[in-house]
């Protein structure tokens, strides 16, 4: 049996920046190969004990960690969720509302911090969590597109956040955006309770002074 190591997010739904569902992220084991030769013959065994278990291993790490075509690696989270979803009576095609933005519209000059207020249509928004029919919380992607329905919006973390995945995992339903000077594209978009996305969407460009 080839064995993965896995790395979970803590969960914090006070914050929102750091709401995050426990998920495992792959990590890759290195393998310290000893110095000592007095001896070779057993270590020569250990070598190609070694070297058939790791061919054994490779098509199932190859499959876990070839990237999509976007990039992105294909662990199988999708199908485990369809399982949870299953296992906890949750239908995440029954989910259905809209995101739009309350204060800013298409073509707007404003200054930094940019304060967004953000509007919805059926579902109440919650805290991220354990995802319910009608319940989701809010996302905005700054100079990225809306995902896909039924993707994971990427993060919440720094590095994503920084890559223009903005959550509000505690609920909120508006915030301020520090932004420099310049022109952007923001979607905003609704996600359940562990990040997955759905509902209408809205986009627009605003420029920063």
């Amino acid at each position: 049996m080839c064995r993965t190591s896995l790395a979970n997010d803590d969960r914090d739904a006070g914050s929102s920046d750091h709401s995050t569902i426990p998920w495992g992220n792959l990590m890759r084991v290195r393998h310290h190969h000893p110095s000592n030769r007095r001896a070779p013959m057993r270590i020569g065994a250990l070598v190609a004990a070694l070297a058939l278990t790791l061919a054994a291993c490779g098509d199932t790490d190859d499959a876990l960690d070839e990237p999509d075509a976007d990039g992105t690696e294909d662990t199988g989270d999708m199908d485990d969720m369809d399982d949870m979803d299953e296992e906890a009576g949750y239908d995440f095609d029954a989910q259905s509302g809209s995101a739009s933005f309350a204060n800013l519209a298409d073509g707007d000059t404003v200054t930094s911090p940019v304060m967004v207020e953000m509007a919805w249509d059926g579902v109440d928004i919650e805290p991220a969590g354990e995802p319910a029919v009608g319940e989701a919380h809010l996302h905005i992607m700054r100079d990225i597109p809306c995902v896909d329905a039924g993707e994971i919006i990427p993060g919440p973390s720094e590095e994503t956040a920084e890559e223009g995945y903005i959550h509000f995992g505690d609920g909120s339903t508006q915030g301020e955006l520090e932004l420099e000077p310049g022109t952007y594209e923001l979607c905003i978009q609704l996600a359940d309770g562990v990040h997955r996305a759905f509902g209408d969407t809205e986009t627009i460009s605003i420029t920063v002074e």
